[in-house]
């Protein structure tokens, strides 16, 4: 017979060792390499953006500089502690390399698994709720300085939520921190199945035929965004929902909680984000309604799962837990 207690001993361990966040992806990205190994797939094209790598190697040298000096400082042998410090900082930002890995693999994957896009049912949607096609109906508004400002919002994304997280890091705001890490993670892997369940490649490529330039208003200057777009996204399905809105939204919510001057801050850029990626002809304006359920259920359930995960009952760890959380509820009321 199964002996129960050492089930629970075993989930004990098992939370113990590992984080949600990591056990969410390493679930997913076995998914996903069983689906590569599938279809045929031997590689994907993260490995054609060695940027990615190049950053993540300066960042790496950098966090353990400063530990190594940090160390230095107080007298003390520097390289084992740096290491073991440097090791920490890594995996708190893990996810931010996790999703980009995952990103690629769905990036090559959706178009084989879903050869045939469904833009058609979300155009009727947009046609339903304004009677236009709305990318093409905002780009009558287009100026050149219009666009240049879409394109700074719309890029916000690649940087501001890392940013964030920084911020919380640097001011030790650990329960805030780990609420926001684990929440992002959820809107991400819910946006990725989304890519799946409902696959769409947006109006820049199903409706190519309306737009007669690829940008609405843009100048030379722009052809610079075009060329990131389509080394990073390709005809990859990954319209619906849209996970800049549901991220932005993310980093909105725990900016309430952290500091409101902050939230008031960043409203702007975030409200900017959401139109630019319709104005931009990335998204239509259902997978921005989708970007903010699923920010909604992030939000939700992200430090739900991560409570859940830790909880020990009768243990300090678990009452210290329970502590922090109470402290970081009052601060997003």
């Amino acid at each position: 017979m199964v002996n129960t207690r050492e089930l629970v001993r075993g989930r004990v361990a098992l939370r113990k060792l590992f984080r949600p966040e990591e056990v969410v992806f390493a679930i997913l990205a076995a998914a996903l390499l069983a689906l590569m190994l599938a279809t045929g797939v031997r590689r994907f094209s993260g490995f054609d953006h060695p940027r990615f790598f190049q950053i993540g190697a300066v960042l790496m040298v950098a966090i353990f500089a400063r530990a190594f000096i940090l160390e230095t400082r107080q007298g003390r042998a520097a390289l084992r502690p740096a290491l073991a410090s440097s090791f920490l900082v890594l995996r708190d930002f893990f996810p931010f390399l996790g999703v980009t890995l995952l990103y690629e693999m769905l990036h090559d994957l959706t178009p084989l698994l879903r050869p045939n896009p469904i833009d058609r049912y979300l155009i009727a949607i947009d046609h339903a709720l304004f009677h236009v096609d709305v990318p093409l109906w905002i780009g009558s508004f287009a100026t050149p300085w219009l666009t240049r400002a879409m394109v700074f919002f719309y890029g916000s994304y690649y940087a501001i939520p890392a940013l964030f997280a920084s911020i919380l890091y640097w001011n030790r705001e650990q329960r805030l921190f780990r609420d926001f890490m684990v929440s992002g993670v959820v809107a991400t892997v819910l946006g990725y199945v989304g890519y799946l369940l409902v696959p769409a490649v947006g109006p820049y490529v199903y409706q190519a035929e309306l737009f007669p330039t690829r940008l609405p208003g843009g100048g030379p200057e722009t052809h610079l965004f075009i060329a990131a777009i389509d080394s990073l996204r390709g005809v990859a399905r990954d319209c619906f929902p849209s996970l800049h809105t549901a991220n932005t939204c993310v980093v909105l919510a725990f900016s309430w909680c952290y500091r409101r001057r902050l939230f008031a801050l960043y409203l702007p850029i975030a409200l900017g984000l959401f139109v630019s990626t319709v104005y931009l002809r990335m998204h239509y304006v259902v997978d921005v309604f989708g970007g903010f359920a699923t920010a909604a259920a992030a939000v939700y359930l992200g430090p739900r799962l991560d409570r859940w995960w830790y909880r020990y009952r009768g243990t300090r760890l678990g009452a210290e837990i329970g502590a922090d959380a109470e402290l970081a509820r009052r601060r997003c009321d």
